[in-house]
């Protein structure tokens, strides 16, 4: 046997995995399609309070956010506070690097640009396709669409909504205090839009349900006279679908289990 647990996908979920199952004493391997963790980021990176207290983020990863300012479609806003809570944004591909190494700082191995293709059950352990890799239980933390969940005839996400995000340098007229959130059917029916004052940028951004595709340009239009927004200091752009319907059943078997956007397991 060469593993007693091998996780697919370098997830947030499945690096804190990895580094709780290695700190366990198990012998955990990480297997990722991305060449580097922090390769193609799909998501805002920000963390709840309960999952910030499970970790100790570097404090140059991270800002603290307070409270939220909640917009009306009229743009009319009221701020919300809760005493004692807050919410961390971070530099998230930075994030899911340091993850990485504190996995690795465990004792888990992690191994980038291997894909995960499929498996199977024997009466003894679980073979993975092509890549010469045994073991004794297997996580799936490859996302929404995981091909974990397909191998294993697991259940699989059904209901996404679609999200889309430019990271800005700046945003003018923005209170970084704040995480500024959006309600407004016509934008984003379904969910919402946002602006997300990070340690080193602005994340703006909106997503929808599954009838209707999201724009940046039409949500930037509506609030231009609350914000500005020079195209010029886009740093990076990024798209990515989120699992809404809720945690999916069954999520595991004998040997196998979904954690995070595979199972289901998201804010939304």
């Amino acid at each position: 046997m060469d593993h007693d647990l091998i996780i697919v996908g370098a997830s947030f979920a499945g690096l804190v995995c990895a580094r709780a199952a290695a700190l366990r004493g198990l012998n955990v391997l990480v297997v990722e399609a991305k060449p580097d963790p922090g390769a193609r980021i799909h998501t805002t990176g920000i963390l709840v309070k309960e999952a910030a207290e499970e970790l100790d983020v570097p404090a140059h990863l991270i800002r603290i956010v307070h409270g939220v300012r909640l917009y009306s479609p009229n743009l009319r806003s009221v701020d919300l506070y809760s005493p004692g809570y807050y919410f961390l944004t971070t530099r998230t591909a930075d994030l899911m690097r340091w993850l990485a190494d504190e996995a690795r700082r465990a004792g888990a191995e992690i191994r980038c640009s291997t894909r995960f293709t499929g498996a199977e059950t024997t009466s003894e352990a679980i073979r993975l396709h092509g890549l010469g890799l045994t073991c004794r239980y297997l996580i799936g933390a490859d996302g929404a669409r995981s091909a974990v969940a397909t191998n294993f005839a697991l259940a699989r996400n059904r209901r996404f909504l679609t999200g889309l995000e430019a990271e800005y340098s700046t945003v003018d007229g923005l209170d970084e205090e704040l995480l500024h959130c959006f309600l407004d059917s016509q934008i984003a029916p379904g969910y919402l839009s946002w602006i997300a004052p990070a340690p080193d940028v602005v994340q703006v951004g909106l997503a929808t349900n599954g009838s209707t595709k999201p724009s940046l340009d039409r949500f930037r239009a509506h609030v231009s006279g609350l914000f500005g927004f020079d195209p010029g200091r886009i740093v990076e752009r990024r798209s990515g679908v989120i699992p809404c319907g809720g945690v999916v059943r069954p999520f595991a078997n004998e040997r196998v289990m979904l954690i995070g956007d595979a199972a289901g397991v998201v804010s939304p």
